[in-house]
């Protein structure tokens, strides 16, 4: 900065010298050819004070104007003290930035190589244009769609499928059956979106289930086949039994002379045929109920105010019980759900007197049932906790099966109906529960604002 000055100041002598003498020589003298030469000077040093004053601000104005324009190829040599520094600071910056866009490139070309590798085909488009963007080689393989500009072309496909990617709720998820070149397929789709330079993109995920729906659909199908086979026996050996022994009764002789005793039999073996086909008829009768799981009536509603009026309506039944009911009311007012009250509340009360049966079977004193709101992310999650038995890994696996149960009185359908409630309202019922620990009961709602 010394020499800056120093610089700035001999500069301004020689110019004001050259100005003096010129206009002494030019009044003075007659030699007026050299004042035009000290003139001549004076312009020229005058200049070079002016260029070498702007030097450092023409250099900055540069350096930004390249930032600005993304141009980072000029270098800047350290030539003189004055500007060494500047320079110096000016070579770092733009070597920096070099760096970040190397990095930034690698980046994209790394991402862009892993979607394209991805198992998962996606797409993505520009939510106003509706123009896509981005398609991985697996959306190609899936759809058979190699060029593919616009969100309307998946109309070769499906109109259904078009329609549903662009209703498609942020971070939601839907199953849908379409055909693919006569073939009918299982799809997941989900929606997430990115920002970028001011314009909303949707990124689409869609997942072929079949493989997963197949492998599913032979398991449950073998475990209610294997429930429904135990109860369907349970009724129809006796009845057959009873109706062989009447059969054998009738046959040996006639009815009008039969005893008192065999009478009595035959009596009660008839009721008890009665009762058991009753019993099979309510259980078929059950079955095709569960599959007509009502359409829910949707309405905004406090979650946190419906369990608090479920737990005060139970807890005098409860403290009959000797069973304590807590419920940790969550703070703050944002709890409202897009939800059937009536039939969540009708999932709620289930698995409290689940909870409370199983408490009262094995816990003697402080049994006790705790319901807990809490909220994940968009998600909000509400838990019945119980101290009862808790359940083994074979019971767990079961515990959604239809006609499944582990009481003597139980008809196994009020958790499998609970859990297409649930999905109707897509959440989902989960449980976690270890012998001598106790079981815990999940409903996950999905929150979209």
């Amino acid at each position: 900065m010394n020499r800056f000055r120093i610089h700035i100041v001999i500069r301004i002598l020689l110019c004001l010298t050259f100005a003096g003498v010129a206009i002494y020589i030019g009044v003075y003298t007659p030699f007026w050819l050299l004042s035009g030469w000290m003139t001549l000077f004076f312009v020229l040093v005058l200049i070079s004070l002016v260029r070498f004053v702007e030097r450092s601000d023409r250099d900055l104005s540069n350096f930004l104007l390249a930032i600005k324009q993304s141009d980072f190829t000029n270098t800047y040599p350290q030539v003189g003290k004055k500007t060494k520094k500047l320079y110096e600071a000016f070579n770092v910056i733009t070597s920096e930035f070099i760096r970040i866009r190397n990095e930034k490139e690698s980046n994209f070309h790394f991402l862009k190589t892993v979607v394209e590798h991805s198992g998962v085909p996606l797409m993505a488009y520009d939510v106003t244009t509706e123009h896509v963007s981005l398609i991985n080689q697996s959306f190609k393989e899936l759809f058979h769609l190699p060029h593919f500009t616009k969100l309307d072309s998946l109309n070769r496909i499906d109109e259904k499928l078009t329609n549903t990617v662009r209703q498609l709720a942020i971070n939601d998820r839907v199953l849908l059956k379409v055909q693919i070149r006569e073939e009918l397929t299982y799809l997941s789709i989900q929606a997430k979106e990115i920002i970028l330079h001011q314009e909303r993109f949707k990124v689409i995920a869609f997942h072929d289930i079949n493989s997963e729906l197949d492998q599913k659909e032979v398991e449950a199908w073998q475990k209610l086949i294997r429930v429904m086979t135990h109860e369907i026996k349970n009724s129809v050996i006796p009845i057959s039994t009873l109706a062989e022994v009447i059969n054998d009764m009738v046959s040996e002789g006639s009815i009008d002379q039969l005893s008192v005793e065999d009478e009595e039999d035959l009596l009660i073996s008839m009721k008890t045929i009665e009762k058991r086909s009753k019993g099979l008829v309510k259980f078929v009768t059950s079955y095709g109920d569960l599959a007509k799981v009502p359409k829910p009536q949707f309405e905004s509603t406090d979650i946190k105010t419906l369990v608090k009026d479920i737990v005060s309506l139970e807890q005098k039944q409860f403290e009959k019980l000797g069973i304590t009911i807590s419920y940790h009311e969550p703070q703050g007012k944002n709890w409202l759900l897009s939800l059937d009250p009536e039939m969540i509340e009708q999932v709620i009360i289930n698995l409290i007197k689940n909870a409370s049966e199983a408490i009262s079977e094995t816990v003697q004193n402080d049994g006790r049932l705790e319901l807990t709101l809490n909220r994940y992310a968009n998600e909000i999650v509400l838990s019945v906790k119980d101290n009862g038995p808790g359940m083994d890994q074979d019971t767990l696996d079961n515990i959604f099966i239809p006609f499944f149960t582990t009481k003597k009185e139980g008809s196994g359908i009020g958790l499998s109906y609970s859990k297409q409630v649930m999905r109707a309202h897509k959440g989902n019922l989960k449980v976690k529960s270890k012998l001598g620990e106790g079981t815990t009961f999940e409903l996950r709602f999905w929150k979209t604002s």
